[in-house]
């Protein structure tokens, strides 16, 4: 499988938007891997996960081949996560050519927020839409990948998952917006007992305390790590990468990254790519 990181970035991204901190004025001075946009990945060029609002500017300057996307994974239905504006536009009168149907997977909130737009932007008639609810813990095959929802640790009025998803040799679990793993998640991977070739991980909150609710940092993804490892869902073998940044974390990407490397991680930054 290969997962590629567009936007690694939280709400904010960095540097952080009308902000001066040590962490943005850094960002800003060194660029390169510390400027970060929103958060969007693409699995093996066919499956996407989340549309921000830096979709746009993915497709434009990081070659996200948008075009040929018919799969969509939504975590949640924060505007960071979920742009609806985004999809309005891939319909006819904005596309100058014949495009096949996307769809969308996603919980009942975010399905409810991209129909709403949709039908609101008076484009609902115009475009090929397949929305699909997707239930918590249950599995769905998607483009030949299997896909299991988990429950998420963050806002739980958006019914946010993190996705389990293999395809059929390989399997990855994106953790992307939670704080520490509910129980309930742990219960299914405990009792299931998912190996994983590649783990990515919440570090919103960087080398900043973390009470582990919402967002994690890099203590917690740690203590996620060892977990893991002690139910036999991971390895030596196993990727484990850092995702999804805040200048909240109060570390830059060039900071943080020996941290990360003595503890057996890497660290996303927009364009990377992993093949694992």
């Amino acid at each position: 499988m290969k997962l590629k990181y567009y936007g690694t970035a939280a709400a904010e991204g960095v540097p952080a938007l009308y902000c001066s901190c040590d962490v943005c004025k850094y960002s800003t001075k060194a660029g390169g891997k510390n400027i970060r946009t929103r958060s969007q990945a693409l699995i093996d060029d066919r499956l996407l996960i989340d549309m921000p609002p830096d979709t746009l500017y993915h497709f434009q300057h990081l070659g996200l081949p948008l075009n040929d996307i018919e799969h969509v994974l939504i975590t949640h239905k924060h505007p960071d996560h979920l742009h609806p504006p985004t999809l309005n536009v891939r319909c006819k009168g904005f596309v100058m050519h014949e495009i096949p149907p996307i769809n969308i997977y996603g919980s009942m909130p975010s399905i409810d927020l991209i129909f709403d737009e949709l039908r609101k932007s008076g484009v609902l008639e115009r475009g090929h839409w397949n929305l699909f609810e997707l239930a918590p813990y249950k599995s769905i095959e998607i483009n030949g990948y299997t896909v299991t929802p988990y429950k998420a640790n963050h806002a739980f009025e958006t019914y946010p998952y993190i996705y389990d998803i293999s395809d059929g040799e390989k399997r990855m679990l994106y953790g992307h917006d939670t704080g520490t793993f509910l129980n309930e998640t742990w219960e299914y991977i405990e009792k299931n007992k998912p190996h994983f070739n590649l783990v990515s991980l919440d570090c919103t909150m960087g080398i900043a305390s973390s009470s582990g609710h919402h967002h994690m940092n890099v203590d917690n993804c740690i203590q996620a790590k060892m977990r893991l490892i002690e139910l036999g869902c991971a390895d030596s073998s196993t990727v484990f990468v850092l995702h999804h940044f805040s200048h909240n974390g109060n570390v830059s990407y060039d900071d943080l990254l020996p941290i990360a490397e003595k503890e057996g991680f890497l660290v996303s930054y927009d364009g990377m790519e992993i093949e694992f």
